[in-house]
């Protein structure tokens, strides 16, 4: 097959996905004989690391040069790996250290650890801004809701994850951060004028392309009405040519979130969604689950150059940059140098944000942790995910570890009244002791809000630790003592407990402005 052949340049423009966690349970000779240009890992592809570093080594081999091998290893809840790689906090974590520095470095420390694996792009930085408090899709993904102050970090990030030797991708231009609608679910629409946009949720992304922090842009699945009111950024010209190419002068790869996304897959469909999107600029079409649905795209972009509604030279040109980027990648090159191992928890203790009260626990008294806790709807985490563990990390193993001693009472989202009521009967017997309350996005449950305030009025000592997005610490006024923590994930429920048993100093600083969350 000729390299010129249109069904060889439609297929070298797709990432596809697929099922398997070893080089024998994946498809390698579905995905040889299809020749995509890239090759996207989930959780569910992700066994031990010795069986992950064989199967990238497998899909490194399945075209010349290698295609691109991608993972969304952001930090945070959004973490296809868990062991193997360097552990880093949300980014609104990272942004609660004001230390754009440090993000470089755990940026550099990731980026090396993904490719001595093998991998050749982290989609990642979010450079989105957290301005919709009921988002459950951005939150605790964005380094905060200033535009200036995330630009240093999404650039600090990105070229951390350069150096250390993988791509970085930008997204979800032109920002997903305004909506409280999930693209996964939904098609959201930002109403926010032309103005507002570029001084606002443009900053981040034109700051980094000018940087030239990141070789990718990602796009969203979003309807700016400023911009494209008939189409989302995707599969919009206005947007991806005019606006990133023309207006922001960027030169790299522009890849597409998935097109089996429900914004996409539930509107124009995914196949018509993949041809709309190369027509209007973008390079590199993610398609991650179904590689059926991946091949049935790459025929119909050949029908779209057959029947002239897309451009030759177009597909030559999405071609051409995304094999210049495998050429630049086509062998691992991880950072050689030396680098600080203690950043992560140095970070997750940093980011730990004193809004009221004293956070330290009392020497010698035993703890209760009631964490609230469970299956929150969150399809970026969540997406190709493997099964769940067993039992969810706590604050309260964390405590053990550090020789205090706790017990944990786990408590859902949106508890029902009769396992409030079991919890409120057992607090007044436990007697004089610490009481901590991780809350998990009580802003978005009434049930939650109800609950806490009830425990506040038996232990109005209790310290309550957000341990979601962080609007949930005005929520209570009566509470004597509140920190944020930015996400539950191991590592920052470590630099919490080392806040609270006094081995590290609180020094974060709210990435948000939490006063204005109720009126947005």
């Amino acid at each position: 097959m000729s390299a010129l052949d249109p069904l060889a340049l439609a297929r070298g423009v797709i990432a596809v996905g697929f099922a398997g966690a070893t080089a024998e349970t994946a498809p390698l000779d579905a995905l040889r004989a299809f020749g995509p240009g890239g090759v996207t890992v989930f959780g569910r592809n992700v066994g031990t690391t010795g069986e992950l570093r064989e199967l990238v080594a497998a899909l490194r081999a399945l075209g010349t040069p290698a295609p691109l091998i991608a993972i969304d290893q952001e930090g945070g809840r959004v973490a296809r790996i868990a062991d193997g790689v360097t552990p880093v906090p949300a980014a609104m974590a990272l942004g609660a250290t004001n230390d754009p520095a440090l993000a470089a470095t755990l940026g550099t420390l990731l980026g090396r650890d993904l490719a001595r694996l093998g991998f050749s792009l982290d989609l990642a930085p979010v450079a989105d801004l957290a301005l919709q408090p009921r988002s459950t899709v951005i939150a605790t993904r964005a380094y905060g809701d200033d535009p200036e102050r995330v630009a240093a970090f999404v650039n600090g990030f990105a070229q951390g994850l350069e150096r250390g030797g993988v791509a970085a991708a930008l997204k979800h231009f032109p920002g997903h951060g305004s909506t409280a609608e999930d693209s996964h679910v939904a098609l959201p629409r930002v109403t926010a004028d032309a103005a507002t946009l570029r001084a606002r949720d443009l900053v981040p992304f034109a700051h980094a392309i000018a940087a030239r922090a990141a070789s990718i842009v990602m796009t969203s699945h979003v309807v700016l009405d400023a911009f494209d009111p008939d189409r989302p950024a995707t599969r919009s010209r206005a947007v991806l040519t005019d606006l990133l190419r023309g207006e922001l002068g960027f030169d790299g790869v522009i890849a597409t979130d998935d097109l089996e996304m429900d914004a996409i897959s539930h509107s124009v469909g995914t196949v018509r969604g993949a041809v709309d999107a190369l027509a209007a600029g973008a390079d590199l079409l993610l398609i991650s689950h179904h590689l059926d649905l991946a091949d049935e795209a790459a025929h119909a972009i050949v029908a779209a150059v057959n029947d002239g509604t897309l451009p030759l030279a177009r597909l030559q040109d999405a071609h051409a940059r995304v094999m210049a980027l495998r050429t630049r990648f086509a062998a691992p090159e991880p950072f050689a140098g030396a680098l600080d191992q203690d950043a992560p928890l140095d970070a997750a203790r940093r980011a730990v944000t004193v809004v009221r009260g004293e956070p330290r626990l009392r020497d010698g008294k035993p703890v209760t942790v009631i964490s609230f806790e469970g299956t929150a709807v969150d399809r970026a985490a969540a997406s190709g995910a493997r099964a769940a563990a067993a039992e969810s990390p706590s604050l309260s193993t964390a405590l053990r570890r550090r020789g205090v001693k706790s017990e944990v009472m786990r408590v859902p989202l949106d508890p029902p009244a009769d396992d409030v009521e079991l919890l409120l009967e057992h607090i007044p017997a436990l007697g004089d002791r610490e009481f901590v309350v991780v809350t998990g996005d009580a802003h978005l449950h009434a049930a939650q809000q109800d609950a806490v305030a009830h425990i506040l009025a038996l232990a109005p000592g209790a310290l309550i630790v957000s341990g979601r997005a962080p609007f949930d610490a005005l929520l209570w006024p009566q509470a004597r003592r509140v920190v944020c923590i930015y996400g539950t994930q191991p590592l920052s429920l470590d630099g919490c407990a080392d806040v609270l048993v006094g081995r590290a100093e609180p020094r974060g600083t709210l990435p948000v402005h939490l006063a204005d969350a109720a009126v947005r």
